[in-house]
């Protein structure tokens, strides 16, 4: 049985969230609990809150109620053979409660009398162990259950290495983008494109349009000629699934890094109202709402909005932006057994970039610029909105099937306008002088995706084994124009000129060196089916398969190194098989072993050889061996795993060749052969009394197994992703007098990284420290510091060439937030 001091613990987590919120007295009749199989009960007399305890934890459902209801009440205890809803009502005969359903497994004890007022909860007592997959309201850095794979499982009973960052860890470090997030997820490595955006690389290989949401597969980030990176506010999603390693299976499509799953929030079934407010470093403004709960007396319909607005400038000059996020979701229980949900967000940027980066000396050393030196211009724009509509249909067949239907739909619009500058800095030069050029870009992408799968339990041989059937499809589309051109102004890096003239948008055409258009459809689907065969009661027997069609067409009409190409081709895959198998026993009733395989496929249509032809697919294998733990009944996870990838036929630049149709000039080769292999640890969750941690160690090795230059076999073959990287986040709830205080701090460390073109490019290993203070002011507020870079450590986030390319990280940063839940 828990201490009360972790009752209290668990109280203080779910009161923020639950104790300024404001309930009908009036409790409306509950449906019938999904299991009514009768079972034996067996709870000693006592404590009713032992008691509600003993019970939510043999029914495996989570009880929350005002810990003062219950304060002083004595239970007679539980036995004989009940179906759930009658231990349940028995246990709360006489006691002056009721229980009031919020989910499947998670119910709310009110006081039996009502009024026509209003019921103000105070501090909340959560009961029942067990977390599920919605992270928020938990106050946990780890999660019962994740969806990307389709269904729920637990970490454990997930055969492969997947991070997930909840609600909780995304407010505690105040992120907001999908680059703040991933630059903070174990594993990832992100690399700043000169041209706006950044690309995410995973276990040495770049993450290309591996996103879902809500499990639904789309293409968002393939061949996004402004890198992997959309516009994604974090203020519309629950949690952010992030699996590492092959995610074929998932797709279809896709290469040795993994998948990012957003799991957008959804209409809660009690009212709720949260207001987030933050101050920051280089006027950095934040302001966030929150709404929600039942839209009728029976709560079978039930809503929620969010809405956010942000602007900020930056450390660097000229650059600032703004944006904000229109959320709103609703959800209809058509029957007892069936959920429809519909939702739909929009996301606009309006930002002054700085693009480009910094120059260095020719044999590239840092010529010592300020990190807040930028070579763009003032009249540098960039435009983006996203518009997302969401649908998905959940039905219950009975307590061990159902039926999950999801569609998503996005368009994303973007109006690019910019300068740069590039060039390396001769030694000794008081005044050196970089070209310039502008560049005007206009983009055009729509994405499509539908999934449905039946997920189900059965029994045979005396045990539970679980089968999954479904299909999904995506289609992807883009028409992109762009043109760039040089400027008649050279730039001195050291004393840069943010007010050159403004080309007007009709004189880049005619004068570009380089540009065109680009139209590319993307269509991909398949069935696939996951079968869990519990071979013995300690060993579990995973096998999937997925059957992919792919049809890919690309037109383009580039210019290039002074001419202009014209490409047509196209890619189809048909009947393509993509392999999953595993295996998971239990050492006991904590730990699990488990090895797992899967196949790799990733097209590569976007790149083009000297006759014009597209690529072959990448093809390959990707291994993984390791040990998970869920420890203190899953309020905390752990996980360490050997991995090894091999990806073939992967496209290689050919820099003797060139090529109109290709973005950057060059022609391809399909003939490299790449290795990756390394160690993940990672941990999550409540590791003691009022701490939560999330973080992990990744060692990471690349290896050229085969490349078009055969000096290079051996050789490291992707020097962006350091071999020791390091990430840390922790929070700790003071007791005693100082129990109102929460103090938190991280780090983000990693071992040196490189560029070779001609030269070697590197960037030392280095450290990043962060922190958090906060003062809970009352049940319903709190007020927070965070501090970034606490050390102020000044390093290159990314790095470039000797004559472009080069990021500074932020300096050291602050933001004050005031967080209200009403």
């Amino acid at each position: 049985m828990r201490s009360p001091l972790r009752q209290a613990i668990n109280a203080t987590l779910l009161g923020v969230c639950l104790a300024g919120a404001t309930l009908p007295i009036r409790v409306h009749a509950q449906e019938p609990l999904d299991e009514r199989q009768a079972r034996d009960w067996n709870i000693a007399a006592g404590s009713l809150a032992g008691a509600l305890d003993q019970f939510a934890r043999q029914a495996g459902i989570s009880l929350s109620y005002d810990a003062g209801s219950v304060a002083g009440k004595n239970s007679p205890g539980l036995n004989g053979t009940l179906d759930r809803q009658q231990a349940l009502s028995r246990l709360l005969q006489g006691q002056g409660l009721q229980a009031q359903r919020q989910g499947n497994n998670t119910w709310l004890l009110l006081p039996q009398a009502v009024d026509s007022g209003v019921l103000n909860l105070g501090a909340t007592t959560v009961t029942g162990q067990r977390l599920g997959a919605t992270s928020e309201g938990s106050g946990s850095y780890t999660t019962g259950a994740v969806t990307i794979g389709k269904g729920e499982h637990s970490l454990r009973r997930t055969p492969q290495s997947v991070s997930v960052m909840t609600r909780k860890l995304m407010n505690d470090q105040n992120i907001t983008t999908i680059d703040q997030l991933l630059e903070r997820t174990p594993g990832i490595t992100t690399y700043e494109s000169p041209m706006g955006g950044k690309y995410f690389y995973s276990r040495g290989f770049k993450m290309l349009g591996q996103y879902q949401y809500d499990g639904v597969p789309l293409d968002i980030g393939k061949d996004y000629v402004q890198a992997d990176s959309f516009s994604a506010n974090m203020a519309i999603y629950d949690r952010v699934e992030v699996l590492k390693g092959a995610a074929g299976m998932l797709k279809g499509a896709g290469t040795a890094s993994g998948a990012v799953n957003f799991v957008r929030k959804r209409p809660q079934h009690t009212p709720t109202t949260s207001l987030a407010l933050s101050a920051g470093t280089w006027d950095n403004y934040r302001a966030e709402v929150d709404t929600g709960g039942p839209l009728n007396d029976s709560g079978t319909v039930r809503g929620r909005a969010a809405v956010s607005q942000q602007k900020r400038g930056s450390y660097m000059d000229v650059d600032k932006r703004q944006e904000q996020a229109f959320y709103g979701a609703l959800d209809v229980d058509l029957t007892p057994d069936t959920t429809l949900g519909l939702g739909a967000s929009h996301e606009d940027v309006d930002a002054t970039p700085c693009w480009g980066g910094l120059p260095r000396y020719s044999d590239g050393k840092s010529i010592g610029l300020s990190r807040s030196s930028c070579l763009g211009q003032s009249w540098n724009d960039w435009q983006s909105r996203r518009t997302t509509l969401f649908a998905d249909l959940t039905h219950h067949f009975n307590e061990d099937w159902k039926l999950k239907v999801g569609a998503v739909h996005s368009r994303n619009l973007q109006d690019i306008k910019y300068a740069a500058s590039e060039g390396t800095v001769a030694y000794g030069d008081p005044a050196p002088s970089s070209t310039s050029y502008a560049a005007l870009l206009d983009y055009d992408h729509k994405d499509y995706g539908l999934d449905a799968y039946i997920d189900g339990t059965f029994e045979a041989f005396g045990l539970t084994h679980e089968l999954i059937l479904g299909a999904n499809g995506s289609r992807g589309s883009q028409d992109d124009i762009y043109a760039i051109r040089n400027l008649p102004q050279r730039q001195n890096p050291y004393q840069p000129d943010h007010h050159f003239p403004e080309p007007a948008d009709g004189t880049f055409w005619p004068n570009m060196y380089r540009g065109g258009t680009a139209k590319e459809t993307a269509t991909q689907y398949g069935t696939y089916a996951t079968l869990r065969l519990r071979l013995a009661e300690p060993l579990m027997l995973i096998l999937g398969s997925r059957v992919s069609w792919y049809d890919n067409r690309r037109q383009s009409h580039n210019l290039a190194w002074g001419e202009w190409s014209d490409q047509d081709a196209r890619t189809k895959e048909t009947g393509v098989v993509t392999p999953f198998a595993a295996l998971i026993y239990d050492l006991n009733e904590n730990l699990s072993v488990y090895t797992s395989y899967a196949d790799i496929f990733q097209p590569q249509s976007s790149y083009a050889t000297t006759s014009g032809a597209a690529l072959k697919p990448k093809i390959g294998d990707n291994y993984e061996l390791g040990i998970k733990g869920e420890w203190f009944d899953g309020r905390l996870n752990s996980s360490l795993a050997l991995f090894r990838a091999i990806e073939k036929n992967a496209a290689e630049t050919d820099f003797t060749t060139r090529c109109g149709t290709s973005a950057d000039g060059y022609c391809y080769t399909d003939g490299g052969k790449v290795r990756a292999q390394g160690v993940e640890a990672e941990i999550s969750g409540e590791l003691l009394e009022r701490l939560q941690v999330f973080g992990g160690y990744t060692y990471t090795q690349t290896k050229h197994l085969k490349n078009i230059n055969s000096d290079n076999v051996g050789a490291v073959s992707n020097s962006y992703v350091p071999r020791h990287m390091f990430r840390l986040w922790s929070d700790y709830q003071l007791d005693g007098a100082l129990s109102k205080w929460t103090v938190g701090a991280g780090v983000n460390a990693q071992s040196s990284n490189y560029r070779i073109q001609n030269i070697k490019l590197e960037q030392a290993g280095y450290a990043v420290w962060s922190s958090r203070l906060a003062y809970r002011v009352d049940d319903t507020s709190t007020v927070a510091l965070n501090g970034n870079n606490l050390f102020d450590k000044n390093y290159y986030q990314t790095v470039g060439t000797a004559s472009w390319g080069n990021f500074y990280a932020e300096p050291r940063n602050f933001t004050v937030s005031v967080k209200g839940n009403f």
